[in-house]
């Protein structure tokens, strides 16, 4: 009896490699992989962290010192306006719901306007320096020079707004206004002169609407009394030729009419001569607009530095960016290791634009001797 024979595993050929494909053994981008390079990097990820952060916080450290000073005022509510405004109505003109000086939201907008800030750049100023003391406006303690006037005037007020920070607190009203200079007797006479601004710029604005509201009552009233006289002529007209009109339906209503008349002349006319009055009271009253809360004081300290935050935001950003140049460094690393050639290649032409920049007679010459041979 013969053995059978062992049978050969049949040898299947070998698939092709195809160029540029990945090999099988290649392993996918895993947590490890990503902790490999940045342990591969650590060097410089630290480093450059390290740099970042000391550059922070000697920046912070170098910086100037600024003192701040707070203010907390809320608007007063006006008088005498809802009246005008009712009266007003009557005659199909519209003043308005209320008086926009009342509204919290405008101070925080007036304050950075150029109308209320220059006044405020204009005055004088006195302070204690290390140099002594030094008075003046403020395009001056602020150093602005140029020969253009209204460039100068631009500067001031854009450092001025730069040193002013305003919030309105959206409940009750109150306005905080803060302001930081380099020197604490500075921020405090600011702060104080933004605050008499303020009353000084929203007295005079209410004090005009009041000028406008007593003109134009001052007209009505003209109007109005010779209304009121006409009607009343016409009923003494009436009673004079009618002493007996009782006695006639007719003349009963006539005189009704005539005397519904005179009456409602007469409440118009009251009521715009008491308007005018409260018009005339408005115009001069000087009562302040604002109400202070909480008044600014001197600044005991300097304001902190942040010298701390800022190093170790300034860590952060550098570990963030040493990781990122990490990747990139060992992206390039696989691809020049994958792709010998063609890094050979960009290597020699990044040399050769290099010395084209430096040489820059090269390419002409180049250029000629192509053609030369052509």
């Amino acid at each position: 009896m013969t053995s059978p024979r062992a049978t050969q595993p049949l040898s299947v050929p070998a698939a092709p490699q195809i160029a540029g494909a990945p090999e099988e053994n290649e392993k996918d981008i895993s947590a490890v992989s990503l902790m490999n390079v940045l342990l591969r990097h650590r060097v410089m990820i630290v480093t450059l962290a390290l740099a970042i952060g000391a550059y922070a916080g000697a920046r912070s450290v170098t910086s100037s010192r600024y003192y701040t000073t707070e203010a907390k005022f809320m608007p007063r509510g006006a008088r005498g306006q809802g009246q005008l405004g009712g009266i007003a109505a009557q005659f199909g003109i519209n003043l308005g719901s209320g008086d926009p000086s009342s509204n919290p939201q405008l101070y925080t907008d007036l304050l950075e306007t150029r109308s209320l800030l220059w006044p405020v750049a204009e005055k004088t100023y006195r302070m204690r320096t290390d140099t002594g003391v030094v008075s003046g406006d403020l395009e001056k303690i602020f150093n602005i020079r140029d020969p253009r006037p209204a460039v100068r005037k631009a500067k001031v007020i854009s450092a001025l707004k730069g040193a002013i920070r305003s919030t309105l607190a959206a409940k009750t009203g109150v306005i905080s206004v803060s302001v930081a200079t380099a020197n604490p007797e500075l921020s405090l006479q600011i702060a104080q002169n933004l605050l008499d601004q303020v009353n000084i710029y929203n007295l005079s604005q209410r004090q005009n609407l009041a000028s406008l509201d007593r003109a134009f009552v001052e007209r009505q009233l003209g109007e109005k009394r010779a209304e009121l006289r006409q009607a009343e002529s016409e009923l003494e007209s009436f009673l004079e030729g009618n002493r007996q009109y009782r006695y006639s339906p007719q003349l009963v209503l006539e005189y009704g009419r005539l005397q519904r008349q005179v009456d409602m002349r007469n409440q118009i006319y009251s009521s715009l001569l008491s308007a005018y009055e409260t018009a005339r009271i408005e115009e001069v009253r000087d009562l302040p607009v604002i109400t202070v809360i909480e008044a600014p004081e001197l600044p005991i300290g300097p304001d902190s530095r942040g010298g701390v935050r800022k190093t170790a935001i300034g860590i952060l950003i550098g570990l963030v960016l040493g990781s990122l140049l990490a990747f990139g460094r060992d992206r390039m690393a696989r691809g020049s290791a994958s792709q010998s050639d063609e890094f050979v290649e960009f290597a020699a032409l990044r040399h050769e634009a290099m010395g084209d920049l430096t040489h820059p007679w090269r390419p002409l010459a180049r250029a000629f001797g192509s053609r030369r041979k052509a």
